[in-house]
């Protein structure tokens, strides 16, 4: 793992954030009967295919005891827990989705979007192969002729960016970065794949700007394991092993390319939470219990809870919106700060944890002191 920490006048935090999702909701309902008898008939088959499926074994996996307190009870439920999501109409543009929740951010933050400097965007279904949301992002939240540049993490894309951001503050290259996260993946979704039912789709974004003080980023701590980049990735639904330009390999879902790679990242799902933020806050010198808040990425309804019991802490500090949303990706980190904020937990000065890892894969976690945004005030 590589650690980086903050020393110097300049320091750079989150000045505001902003979310947004559609109006429209799919419960289990949507999915056909068939679905529910092809997981019953096919469990064996279908968990091949199935990256979010955490395997029985007699070999031990890291923190197997909390896998089996708080996975264990969703292995039968075809829907993994998860009851609602949010579902956008293919109709709407990506970007458009994203401007609206850097629109808001720039609200919260009480800052025009004219002063932003740099919008840095992660789409996991951009509206084209290339170039990047990030310029039509730019356009549509009214930020002028700025450049817009994909930083592309997946899950691990908000902390990922907030690392770039900072250090584009800090430097004094930029004033203000727009960091926008985007997981419309209903246009892709399969809903006859194993995995489909815990999708759901959203956009977040926050700003990074100067804060006073000792607030603000302090100390980062990422890792990386390209050997299991197969691991989670877009397939093609009738050509497992076709490269993503085939023409002639049927539509593109989410699936693996290497489903050996898919279940070790799942075997290690709380082992890259757990001993990513214990080694955050070693070297941070913050005691785990002084942290006000982690927020995380949730890929499943039991991750949150599970993370807090391997911590030592309790749940709320460790919120989740799983419930409202299902898994948003990259989007889940800023959703559940948000959801900090709204339950109190986001004091001026409080060590606030942003967590992730992403497909590729790419583990980050950070440390920020929190500073009151305007809206806070």
């Amino acid at each position: 793992m590589n650690i980086e920490a903050k020393d110097g006048a300049r320091r750079a935090g989150i000045l505001g954030m902003g979310m947004w999702v559609s109006e429209d909701v799919r419960t289990n309902g949507a999915w056909p009967a068939s679905f529910v008898e092809a997981f019953q008939k096919e469990r064996v088959a279908r968990r091949e295919r199935d990256f979010t499926f955490i395997e029985a074994t007699n070999e031990k996996r890291p923190y197997d005891e909390l896998f089996v307190k708080h996975a264990l009870p969703y292995d039968d439920d075809p829907f993994k827990g998860a009851m609602v999501r949010r579902v956008t109409s293919p109709e709407i543009p990506t970007a458009i989705c994203d401007a609206h929740a850097l629109t808001s951010a720039l609200r919260d933050a009480r800052v025009h979007p004219r002063e932003v400097s740099y919008v840095l965007s992660s789409a996991l279904v951009p509206d084209r192969l290339a170039p990047s949301n990030g310029p039509a992002i730019a356009l549509h939240a009214g930020c002028g002729d700025i450049p817009g540049i994909g930083v592309e993490g997946f899950c691990s894309s908000a902390v990922m960016q907030l690392e770039i951001a900072a250090a584009l503050v800090e430097s004094g290259r930029a004033r203000i970065v727009a960091c926008v996260q985007s997981h419309h993946i209903g246009r892709l979704n399969d809903l006859e794949g194993a995995t489909s039912p815990i999708f759901g789709d959203a956009s977040t974004a926050f700003l990074v700007g100067e804060v006073p003080g000792d607030l603000g980023l302090s100390h980062v701590v990422r890792g990386g394991d390209g050997s299991l980049a197969g691991g989670v990735t877009y397939t093609h639904k009738d050509r497992n092993d076709a490269p993503w330009y085939a023409g002639d390999a049927g539509p593109i879902v989410p699936g693996t390319h290497d489903p050996k790679a898919a279940r070790t990242i799942a075997r290690h799902a709380l082992h890259y939470p757990i001993e990513t933020i214990r080694e955050l806050c070693r070297v941070a010198s913050t005691p785990i219990d002084a942290v006000a808040a982690v927020a995380t990425m949730q890929p499943m309804v039991w991750y949150a809870p599970a993370i807090a019991d391997g911590l030592g802490i309790s749940h709320g500090r460790v919120p989740t919106t799983y419930a409202s949303f299902a898994h948003i990706g990259g989007c889940a980190p800023i959703a559940n700060l948000l959801e900090a904020r709204r339950r109190g937990l986001l004091r001026s000065g409080a060590p606030v944890v942003l967590y992730a890892h992403g497909a590729g894969i790419t583990r980050y976690a950070a440390l920020l002191r929190w500073g009151s945004l305007p809206s806070e005030t």
